[in-house]
């Protein structure tokens, strides 16, 4: 039995869509899903061998990804001090208005605080995801997150119109985190084959051509189960006696079928009494107690590429669910390391079924923040030259030009034109080609040749130039003056001292980079000359 690690950089928003929210909208999983990775690694098996589809009695291929002999877990945050976090227990309950402490009813039903009746409600996981305890500590950890607006565009135009332009939003992960996974297998030769195909993973997720879904995938050495014990969860276990209690809680949705009606059901005891081989029956509520179990139900779907199609949609038992059960009969150690090892019920393959028996072991858990960054006099940490220095390049050049961005759609919405007699369109068409051309490789002098040839030597050119008003300056002046210094760009967004650091030797910045200067000098250019053209056409009454 060997596990392969291996984590998960975003190096853009991530949308791993999930059943919620708005119909108009897309709602990402907080986390990395196996089958998202499953997926992924198909694809890189694909892109390898030079396939456009699997053959479903090659061995090989049902081995590595449809039999569950490799389980691809799902991806979860970790925090600042290297931990992969775990759905957070349902189980937990505070005091009303109250942080900390939080009570687990999985081992006890409160009801008195400090002698006094209290009113408990369920700690939040929707806002709160994930967590990590250690003794009766616990903190939580929650992914950045970004909402997007986007809006339909008409195929053909280009661009949305009045009967193509409906409003719609992307709630992603946000890019820069990290995510940790691992897959599962019982021999050295699928790590083999394993390892280079997880290397491969570029993109995950929906919109990938849309500035969604690119990533980095490391993987470290593989961890071999005999030489080292491991379970998912922090802890161990012991063999359970006859008539103990105890608890498991899912570390990840399970697909559980009623064995009578085949249909899809809430309750594990069946499954998890085949899977370790002895009978376990609910702990069931007394007039005294209420029910200790704690578990919800939610709508699982997906999408198949091969297919086109949307996946079946099912009831999933959800993360973080727990259930206290009493063992009719003894369970060994080795039956409980087995079903951890394997989980249970459908879609094992993907990350389903994954659980812990008895991993939280304290009744009440003070409340910690989160560490988030590394304590005062510690250290930033020196990249040497390789790939990870250079891949902590590209993150910083990507955060950089992410704030970019941002910086300049806010300037060029902010811009105030005044096109009153208006440049014509033919103008206007012809500025903007030149200036996406020489988007592509920085080249201000092309675009600066044009408007010299084509409009500073043609005298009523040159007048619907003048006539045009770019914040109060005639739209040649404010032309010539950004593109003879472009270098005043940061000022005019506002990003003169603009920079990004990873560790103690990566940084990026605008000061100095002439060449990424001339770059948003000409995107600004565009932008506005968009925006103009727009407001030539709301003038024109509308689209034509």
């Amino acid at each position: 039995m060997i596990v392969v690690p291996f984590r998960v950089t975003l190096l853009e928003p991530l949308l791993a869509t999930r059943i919620a929210g708005d119909p108009n909208s897309a709602l990402s999983y907080p986390y990395v899903p196996g089958s998202m990775v499953r997926g992924a690694v198909v694809n890189a098996y694909l892109r390898d061998r030079r396939l456009s589809s699997l053959d479903a009695g090659d061995d090989e291929a049902r081995r590595l990804f449809f039999d569950g002999r490799i389980r691809y877990l799902n991806a979860y945050p970790i925090d600042a001090e290297g931990h992969r976090a775990l759905p957070t227990l349902r189980s937990l309950f505070n005091v009303k208005g109250e942080r900390s402490p939080l009570y687990d009813f999985a081992h006890e039903v409160v009801y008195e605080v400090g002698g006094q009746r209290a009113q408990f409600v369920a700690a939040s996981k929707e806002s709160q995801p994930f967590c990590w305890i250690a003794n009766d500590r616990i903190h939580f950890v929650s992914p950045q997150r970004r909402v997007n607006v986007h809006t339909t565009r008409d195929r053909v135009k280009g661009r949305a119109t009045s009967n193509d332009g409906a409003v719609f939003q992307y709630d992603a992960l946000e890019a820069g985190q990290t995510f940790s996974g691992w897959a599962l297998t019982d021999t050295e030769e699928d790590v083999t084959l394993l390892t280079p195909l997880l290397h491969g993973i570029q993109r995950f997720g929906g919109s990938s051509n849309s500035g969604y879904g690119r990533v980095s995938v490391e993987v470290d050495a593989p961890i071999e189960i005999a030489q080292k014990p491991w379970r998912e969860a922090p802890g161990s276990h012991d063999e359970i006696d006859a008539e103990a209690v105890f608890i498991v809680t899912l570390l990840a949705d399970a697909l559980i079928r009623d064995p009578e009606t085949g249909h899809n059901t809430w309750d594990a005891r069946s499954a998890l009494q085949e899977a370790l081989g002895a009978a376990i029956e609910h702990v069931q509520p007394s007039e005294e107690e209420e029910q200790r179990s704690v578990w919800r139900l939610e709508e699982l779907g997906g999408f198949n590429r091969t297919w086109g199609l949307p996946l079946p949609q099912m009831q999933a038992i959800a993360a973080g669910s727990v259930f206290v059960f009493r063992a009719k009969e003894p369970i060994s150690k080795q039956a409980i390391a087995a079903v951890e090892w394997q989980g249970i019920g459908e879609r094992r393959a993907e990350g389903f079924g994954r659980l812990a028996f008895d991993w939280q072991q304290e009744l009440k858990l003070v409340v910690v923040d989160a560490p988030k960054k590394p304590p005062k006099g510690s250290p930033a940490i020196q990249l040497s030259d390789g790939p990870a220095k250079t891949l902590a390049t590209q993150m910083a050049k990507r955060m950089l030009r992410q704030e970019l961005a941002n910086k300049l759609r806010k300037t060029i919405y902010d811009t105030r034109i005044q096109a009153n007699p208006a440049i014509s369109n033919a103008q206007l068409s012809r500025i903007r080609v030149v200036a996406r051309e020489a988007l592509s490789n920085g080249d201000v002098e092309r675009l600066t040749r044009y408007l010299t040839d084509n409009v500073d030597k043609r005298r009523p050119v040159r007048d619907q130039f003048d006539r045009t008003r770019v914040d109060g300056e005639r739209l040649s002046r404010w032309l010539e003056e950004r593109l003879t210094s472009p270098e005043t760009v940061w000022a005019k967004i506002g990003a003169q001292n603009l920079s990004k650091r990873i560790g103690a030797n990566v940084e990026v910045a605008t000061r100095g980079n002439e060449a990424l200067a001339r770059e948003y000098t000409l995107r600004l250019i565009d932008g506005v000359l968009t925006r103009l053209a727009k407001e030539r056409r709301k003038e024109n009454g509308g689209d034509r």
